[in-house]
């Protein structure tokens, strides 16, 4: 998120329109668990925006999504993602658009607002995953890992 200074924008970025501050997620893979073999896998996504400025009505938000993508330890995730979110005004909104998680975080990336609240419209969206913690290594060691965190913070474009 870009901090206005002076009234102008302190970046280079598309004016936003308005954001929300503040979220948390929990992923889960639904067949088995990321390891070191690559393969295309479908992970489940449930989570929470909270702060949120710019649109009347709207403090925060509760979602869902599903992302459907190539896997393995060292390239966590590269797919499509859907988000579908539920506004504290009680609009929704579906987000769609490409997601690559890397090893690297955070993961950023424009999400394009295809259907209800905004539609037409694009998020970005900035989300820290939570990577390389001990019961992750042991995971990727192992069984694979099925579920994980994040934090993350939304802006509409």
């Amino acid at each position: 998120m870009t901090v206005p200074v002076g009234g102008q924008r302190a970046t280079a970025e598309p004016p936003t329109l308005g954001a929300c501050n503040a979220g948390d997620f929990r992923w889960t893979a639904v067949d088995g668990g990321i390891t070191m073999t690559s393969r295309l896998m479908t992970f489940t996504s449930v989570g929470r925006l909270w702060d949120c400025w710019g649109v009347p009505g709207v403090t925060g938000g509760t979602f869902t999504g599903v992302h459907v993508a190539v896997s393995d330890c060292m390239h966590p995730a590269d797919g499509p993602l859907t988000v579908d979110i539920t506004w504290s005004n009680g609009e929704t909104s579906r987000l769609w658009g490409p997601w690559p998680v890397g090893m690297m975080q955070p993961t950023v990336g424009p999400l394009e607002v295809v259907a209800g609240f905004g539609q037409g419209g694009r998020v970005r969206v900035t989300a820290w995953y939570e990577m390389m913690t001990m019961e992750q290594i042991n995971g990727c060691m192992g069984s694979g890992i099925t579920t994980g965190t994040g934090r993350m913070t939304a802006a509409m474009e």
